[in-house]
């Protein structure tokens, strides 16, 4: 008897164990904007562990100067994407398109945010609505294709710059201790280069704008840890580079087309 119930016992501790074993090799479910406009906002939403489901998705807007939520919806990501199923993900139906009505708003600038369960998307992004120079913002930033590309509009002709204000600006390279193993891969997909890629809070400067920072043209196309607010960590190709431009303060100018 006494030996049935240590059986049970380790039957069900054993069970227990390769539960959370599946729990934890479970995919995380991972989500994008593909672009935000005056009419929509669109992207896609993916969990590997479920490659043919279509997940629920929130959707949160908040008014950047105020910080108060004013929109927050649900909506299913279902439809087809090309590019998605060219990419392996599933049956390619993970899309989304949600419809929006800005005039609804005051004009200001907004933060868009997506989640899918209790994950965040990688690239939250800023719309600019109402008037001309918060605008420039939201237009520098391009539109996003599905793969997570950027569509940039700043090589068109006819550049502006509109100023954002001072920002601490320090120096990061391919280095072990600077990328913490992710070399010269950025969260964008992008492949950093110097004199181009800065990291960025996207909260304050969006993934895909180009800003002027001491007469050169960077693209924001990654993100630190210790990166947030007003500050920009700028890629170098040696760690000597890095430790020479140290920590310095910078007009930013975001170069608007």
């Amino acid at each position: 008897m006494k030996f049935r119930h240590v059986l049970t016992g380790l039957v069900f501790t054993m069970g227990i164990l390769a539960a959370t074993a599946l729990t934890s090799l479970a995919a995380i479910p991972t989500g994008r904007f593909e672009s935000v406009n005056s009419t929509a906002v669109c992207g896609w939403a993916y969990n590997s562990s479920a490659p043919n489901d279509a997940l629920t998705v929130r959707i949160s807007i908040t008014n950047k100067e105020t910080g108060e939520e004013v929109f927050s919806q649900q909506v299913s990501a279902g439809e087809y994407r090309q590019s998605l199923y060219n990419k392996n993900k599933g049956n390619g139906c993970h899309g989304f398109t949600l419809s929006m009505d800005w005039t609804a708003y005051p004009a200001g600038s907004y933060l868009v945010e997506g989640f899918v369960g209790d994950e965040e998307f990688i690239n939250p992004m800023t719309y600019s609505n109402g008037s001309d120079s918060a605008q420039s913002a939201q237009d520098s930033q391009g539109t996003q294709n599905a793969d997570g590309t950027q569509s940039d509009k700043s090589q068109e002709s006819g550049t502006g710059l509109v100023p954002l204000g001072v920002f601490k600006t320090t120096g990061y390279c391919p280095c072990k201790g600077c990328s913490e193993g992710w070399g010269r891969h950025t969260c964008t997909g992008a492949i950093a280069k110097a004199g181009h890629t800065i990291a960025v809070d996207p909260r304050i400067i969006p993934y895909g704008s180009k800003v002027m920072i001491n007469g050169v043209v960077y693209t924001a196309e990654d993100r630190g840890g210790a990166v947030r607010g007003n500050h920009i960590d700028i890629f170098f190709d040696t760690h000597a580079e890095t430790r020479m431009h140290g920590t310095q303060n910078a007009e930013v100018y975001l170069v608007m087309s």
